[in-house]
């Protein structure tokens, strides 16, 4: 059996459906020189601005001129919980409807196949490349040679399929313990919420350039113009990203919903500066992907059990064997090296 490992260069490119000269030829996703953002005609400026954010998430149609400006994706960010909304309700329609033939299991399966079509899996993609990237490299380099490689590996592989089993139960719960309306929010919070993250990550970490990367037109271009996702535009997203589960749930639910995001959206910063020096396309969407699994979670969550200090002991020690390969890894992993 072959070792798991996906930082080898493939024989052949030929072999493949894109190779990476066809991903290279793509350059920075537009034609445009430099930043075309016109403050002279900001209404019309920011309608790009919101179908760029539309078309990177989604697979929903957009304008012809529409394209993966680095300098309007950038300024698109803002709109990430907005647009998860309408994934969430897309998602949330489909559980509705199954709900209605099938059992809150397989209602979930819908719900999941439509939003992984919505996405074209694209926070998924995120996930698997982390999963085998940080599972399977022993440092920085390979890491990232393996999250780049686009053949899955056995983490990726048994990582996916425990999350999307994981998840289609928890929604199973939420329908149980809530009912099918409860599942509708929990579907519009989680998708709504989750993608907020990628903005703290990106507006307060280093966003990782690699010159070896065969999509470094693109993202080496937005790692340039990460200034341009101002302090305003953060701010509005998050108050979207806030006011949806105040909207959509109850008060002590969407207390929880937030400090849960906001405690994965710390440990996904630190991790990610400890491990990699920063972030990039991948761990965020790794995040967004785990952030929106812990949002299901919480809210299916038997908190009444929690009664007693005697019976918070399993989670604390969960809590303390969880952050030891952190304390140390920084000792095993010569994170500076080219292994």
């Amino acid at each position: 059996m072959a070792p798991n490992r996906r930082g080898s260069a493939p024989q052949s490119d030929s072999g493949g459906v894109i190779n990476s000269a066809e991903v290279e030829a793509r350059g920075r996703g537009t034609k445009d020189d430099g930043d075309t953002y016109d403050a002279s005609r900001r209404l019309w400026s920011e309608y790009r601005v919101f179908f760029t954010g539309l078309m990177f998430l989604t697979r929903l149609p957009c304008p012809s001129w529409t394209d993966h400006h680095p300098a309007f994706l950038m300024r698109s960010m803002m709109w990430f919980p907005l647009l998860g909304a309408m994934v969430g309700g897309w998602a949330a329609a489909f559980f509705a409807a199954a709900a209605l033939l099938w059992s809150p299991a397989i209602a979930a399966g819908w719900s999941t196949l439509s939003s992984v079509w919505m996405t074209g899996c694209f926070h998924e993609d995120g996930l698997a490349d982390s999963f085998d990237g940080f599972g399977g490299g022993w440092g920085k380099t390979q890491i990232l040679r393996i999250m780049k490689d686009s053949r899955i590996g056995t983490y990726a592989l048994v990582g996916m399929l425990l999350v999307l089993h994981l998840k289609m139960h928890v929604l199973e719960a939420i329908t149980g313990m809530h009912g099918v309306e409860g599942t509708v929010r929990a579907l519009v919070v989680a998708h709504t919420i989750s993608r907020w993250t990628a903005l703290p990550l990106i507006y307060w970490c280093h966003y990782l350039q690699d010159e070896e990367d065969a999509k470094r037109g693109l993202y080496n271009h937005f790692a340039d113009s990460k200034l341009l996702l101002t302090l305003p535009r953060m701010l509005l997203g998050t108050v979207v990203a806030v006011a949806v589960p105040f909207y959509l749930l109850s008060n002590v639910q969407a207390v929880a919903v937030c400090l849960t995001v906001g405690l994965v959206t710390v440990a996904s910063a630190m991790y990610g500066n400890a491990i990699l020096g920063g972030v990039m396309g991948d761990y965020l969407g790794a995040t967004i992907s785990v952030a929106e699994l812990l949002v299901y979670a919480v809210l299916c969550a038997e908190w009444s059990k929690l009664d007693s200090w005697e019976a918070c002991k399993p989670l604390l020690v969960l809590a303390g064997v969880a952050a030891l390969p952190i304390m140390y890894s920084r000792r095993i992993v010569d994170f500076k090296g080219t292994c």
